[in-house]
């Protein structure tokens, strides 16, 4: 097992790796942890600032999976006060050259980048599925390897075939740089202040535009919008307290940003088709498959 003071492997069967990373800001490594061993995809779990080499620097939070080639470099900066806090799945990279296959042709042209995208959407599924496959790991409940490498090919297959899909978060090749830069800084703002109660005033009064072309700008970038955006990062925030921990659900509504406990209920069930309590409930591994 690989250990560090902020990079735990918690299961590695030779075939496919999970990890927790958690590294403060103040951490003399937190800038430039190394590249990784393996080809990673991540699902971070607070907000930072990733920039691979060659890259444009992107936001990395709950609403994206990030993705890391074999010894590939790269930077973070801190966006949260908590760091970079996320869970990854490292893989052989020939299995990540057979499921890339699958939708890029052109693979053969960079087999040894078999990672094109440098970060994706991630829908709720997928998001839930992972932290439930995390969550069965730690726990010690995992029967056996093969089960566990299963899910995450699966989990690699479903990141992949949504990049392919078109769940880039990529903006548009006929965005001007400077409107590229404007939505960076507003993910940058709904990152750091997603609990607050924003008006989209004063967002555009931070981005230097106007809110008709500040809504419009972010929908045309991100496919979402501007409060669609905000309350994914609040719901899946509050995953990791609901399934975690025995918090009463009340607090982490009001601390996510939420109004009322059932504001927060009907937000987390659009989004994960359970309920908080449910969820709690059923710590297990129960429907991770799928």
């Amino acid at each position: 097992m690989h250990y560090s003071d902020f990079d735990r492997t918690v299961f590695d069967s030779g075939l496919v790796r999970i990890g927790a990373f958690r590294c403060h800001p103040g951490h003399p490594a937190f800038h430039n942890s190394g590249p990784p061993e393996n080809c990673c995809f991540v699902f971070p779990r607070t907000a930072v600032a990733i920039q691979h080499e060659h890259e444009q620097a992107f936001v990395a939070n709950p609403n994206v999976v990030t993705f890391y080639n074999k010894g590939q470099s790269y930077l973070r900066n801190a966006i949260s006060t908590e760091g970079d806090r996320c869970d990854w799945f490292g893989v052989d990279i020939d299995i990540v050259q057979d499921v890339v296959r699958e939708f890029d042709p052109n693979l053969a042209s960079r087999p040894e980048r078999p990672f094109r995208f440098t970060h994706a959407w991630t829908d709720a599924h997928t998001y839930l599925l992972q932290r439930r496959t995390f969550e069965h790991v730690v726990s010690g409940t995992a029967e056996e390897p093969l089960g566990v490498e299963e899910l995450v090919v699966n989990l690699l297959e479903r990141v992949i075939r949504a990049v392919y899909g078109r769940s880039s978060p990529s903006p548009s090749q006929a965005m001007a740089p400077s409107q590229r830069d404007i939505v960076h800084h507003v993910e940058l703002v709904l990152s750091e202040r997603w609990e607050e109660h924003l008006r989209l005033r004063d967002i555009a009064a931070e981005a230097e535009v106007s809110v008709y072309h500040l809504c419009r700008m972010f929908r045309r970038a991100t496919g979402m919008t501007l409060h669609n955006y905000r309350q994914r990062l609040r719901v899946r925030w509050s995953l990791e307290s609901v399934m975690a921990s025995s918090r009463p659900l009340v607090d982490i509504a009001l601390e996510a940003g939420f109004s009322s406990h059932s504001h927060f209920t009907s937000s987390f069930q659009r989004e994960f088709a359970h309920t908080p309590s449910v969820l709690r409930a059923s710590k297990g591994i129960g429907r991770v498959h799928g």
